[in-house]
């Protein structure tokens, strides 16, 4: 393999050496992904039914507000009662009286269901905080345990940086333009292995990436140390050891 084409693909694995540790310094490692998806499930439901418990209390409140103030307004039309000078004005007291009651009524039938869902919220809240709990502790242990973990794995990344920039300044620029404007267009990667089809008769290779077939005079030109690319998906083309 010739320096240049050795240099690239020295490039693309500190590449994506280094992606892989930034995206390891902004998630969860894969050791404790399991916990932490369990962790996120549970506390999900548990915020869930708190909420759930917070939103009964409150509609609770509301409704004791409004029984209380409609039994105000009950007692204050019936105090008028004996003020009234005739039968249209004591009609329309009874019907405002008759209204109210209704509406208590009705909103003290809201509150038993408020009641009755928070109740259900905060047994579901006891009944599972335990396990939780036990849960959270060792989420926590896990997550310190990670924390202490990352100042070296961004140690690693600083220096994959550097590592990549040094690479990229022994890259001819035509080459590093046609590596980048490949490595965008497939997701980080620019590079593809030529591979050998496993079968019998005359020596078939193709691109590991996209499987079409590299002619003969690229893996040679490839073997002299050139740049080449696959004439289909115009990835970069590198041969490894064994198919060497």
């Amino acid at each position: 393999m010739g320096d240049e084409l050795k240099i690239v693909v020295e490039l693309q694995q500190a590449i994506d050496e280094l992606t892989a540790a930034e995206e390891l310094l902004g998630g969860i490692p894969e050791w404790m992904q399991e916990l932490h998806e369990e962790h996120s499930r549970q506390k999900v439901e548990m915020d869930g039914l708190q909420a759930a418990l917070d939103e009964a209390d409150q509609a609770k409140r509301a409704a004791d507000n409004e029984i209380s103030d409609l039994q105000a307004k009950v007692k204050h039309f019936q105090e008028q009662i004996g003020m009234v000078r005739n039968q249209r004005e004591y009609g329309a007291l009874l019907q405002e009286i008759d209204t109210a009651k209704e509406q208590i009524s009705a909103t003290e039938e809201g509150d038993l269901s408020s009641m009755e869902q928070g109740e259900e919220a905060k047994r579901l809240l006891d009944e599972r905080s335990g396990a939780f709990q036990e849960l959270d502790e060792r989420y926590q242990q896990e997550l310190e345990k990670w924390e202490s973990q990352k100042p070296e794995v961004a140690r690693k990344a600083e220096e994959l940086r550097q590592q990549v920039a040094e690479l990229e300044g022994r890259v001819p620029r035509a080459t590093l333009a046609v590596f980048e404007r490949t490595r965008l267009r497939y997701g980080g990667k620019a590079l593809a292995p030529v591979l050998e089809i496993e079968r019998k008769g005359p020596r078939i290779l193709h691109c590991g990436a996209c499987n079409y077939r590299v002619r003969p005079q690229t893996v040679v030109s490839i073997q002299a140390g050139n740049i080449e690319t696959c004439d289909s998906c115009k990835r970069l083309l590198h041969i490894e050891e064994d198919v060497a």
